[in-house]
């Protein structure tokens, strides 16, 4: 049973920590394909962001729920295991789906107004729009945030993958 723990609570994790990997490609690609494709760039860049957004929001979803089954799945294995072997990972993964909550239910709530009030695209506006500027320090946050739990998670699987953490 151990065993079998260990590996759904790697599963989960590592198909989050795969999301996120594939995430970024995803952003690179859409803002490097698209705005060329239009006459005018600022159309691309917007469809970008829209790509880019409703993709991100799936991640969060899948994050949340694989992040909420790692932590089951560990909550489980440490019957099994010394309980302080469980900890490092559960509570990093545990920071990890607070901050994924954080963005997908505060900031990009807020990036959504900001580009409502510019008229729905922020891409046309000066960098000096206060519109413009609310929206790139929310996304600046996002970008900030993404990457923290990109990084806790790999954090995470080295401690969930260490041999001597599963020892009865």
């Amino acid at each position: 049973m151990r065993s079998v723990l260990t590996t759904l609570s790697l599963l989960a994790l590592g198909l989050w920590l795969g999301a996120l990997l594939l995430f970024v490609q995803v952003a690179a690609v859409a803002f490097g394909a698209l705005p060329p494709l239009f006459l005018n760039p600022a159309d691309g860049i917007h469809g970008a962001g829209l790509v880019v957004g409703g993709t991100l929001v799936h991640l969060h979803y899948m994050g949340l729920i694989c992040g909420v089954l790692f932590l089951v799945f560990s909550f489980l294995l440490r019957a099994r295991v010394r309980w302080h072997s469980v900890v490092p990972q559960a509570v990093l993964v545990l920071i990890m789906v607070v901050l994924t909550a954080y963005s997908q239910f505060s900031i990009i709530p807020r990036m959504d107004t900001a580009r409502a009030s510019a008229g729905g695209s922020v891409a046309p506006l000066p960098e000096s729009s206060p519109a413009r500027a609310q929206f790139d320090q929310l996304h600046r946050q996002s970008v900030h945030v993404e990457s923290l739990v990109l990084i806790l998670g790999f954090i995470a699987f080295a401690f969930a993958g260490r041999p001597h953490s599963l020892r009865v």
